[in-house]
């Protein structure tokens, strides 16, 4: 994997435990983002976890392993992971003096880029496994700081990416969001309910296809902004009991209807196939445009 460790200020400990990571990687591997997985899966392995029957101790240990501060130090050197994180923070370009949570933050890469592009705005990372790395990773951005609380009805703008396919209620999770927003707050979600990872929930999966029709259900507006990374919802009110109630049907309805979803992206992958072989993909494209 091509990453040095010599310019980062990680503590000797994290130096030596990411060190005996990457003498764990697979050499037949030649993308570094699959070699991340790769090691991520390994130390899933080494915890005894079970994403169909989790164990959430052993879970909370692998979150807190170091094999996660290898994964943040790779999104800060891979062009399109930071590519994504840089598309966020042009969304705060001429915003000021807003309340900022980056939930599940890691350790500060999206929190910096938001942070150089709105100056008088302050962000709170929220992260339950925050590495010594994080707090130095951040120690020089005055309007960044590591918060262990939240407040309700305090924030914004709340931004979150890749960690509802890693919880057990993604649903509650939106709710919660809700409660720390202010009124005609701003959720920015990113999500990847897919299989590339051990540590995302299969029971999840079917969520690729409908958890942006879910969140509208719980406190949302419908998605606003489709042209940045991510999905963009307003908050138009307070969470109900029964706004709870109608995503939990929604999510019985999604689970039914996902294998025909997985059959639908199969026959599209096919056609994709076939045009490109008749050399038809590129005029279908431009009369669909038309």
């Amino acid at each position: 994997m091509k990453m040095t460790l010599k310019d980062k200020k990680l503590t000797k400990n994290e130096k030596d435990e990411i060190e005996k990571l990457l003498t764990r990687e697979d050499k037949t591997i030649k993308a570094d983002l699959n070699q991340i997985w790769y090691l991520t899966d390994l130390v899933w392995n080494d915890f005894g976890c079970d994403n169909k029957n989790p164990n959430w101790e052993n879970i909370e240990k692998y979150y807190s392993h170091p094999v996660w501060l290898l994964n943040g130090l790779f999104i800060e050197t891979d062009g399109e992971s930071m590519k994504h994180r840089k598309s966020i923070a042009e969304y705060f370009r001429d915003k000021k003096k807003l309340k900022i949570l980056d939930y599940g933050g890691g350790f500060g890469t999206l929190a910096k880029e938001i942070a150089k592009i709105t100056l008088s705005s302050r962000i709170d990372i929220y992260e339950p496994h925050a590495s010594k790395y994080a707090y130095t990773n951040v120690k020089d951005f005055k309007n960044i700081k590591i918060v262990n609380t939240l407040k309700e009805n305090y924030y914004d703008i709340l931004v979150n990416t890749d960690i509802l396919e890693h919880v057990e209620k993604p649903i509650e999770l939106i709710a919660n969001y809700n409660k720390y927003l202010k009124k005609t707050g701003m959720l920015i979600s990113h999500w990847n309910f897919t299989p590339c990872i051990k540590c995302h929930l299969p029971k999840h999966f079917h969520f690729r296809y409908t958890f942006e029709k879910i969140i509208p259900l719980l406190g949302f507006s419908g998605e606003i902004i489709n042209d940045r990374y991510g999905h963009y919802f307003k908050k138009i009110r307070q969470v109900k009991p029964e706004d709870l109630e109608k995503a939990f049907m929604k999510e019985k309805y999604s689970k039914l209807i996902y294998p025909l979803n997985v059959v639908e992206d199969k026959i599209k992958r096919i056609i994709l196939i076939i045009l490109k072989k008749l050399a038809m993909y590129d005029l279908v494209k431009r009369v669909i445009k038309k």
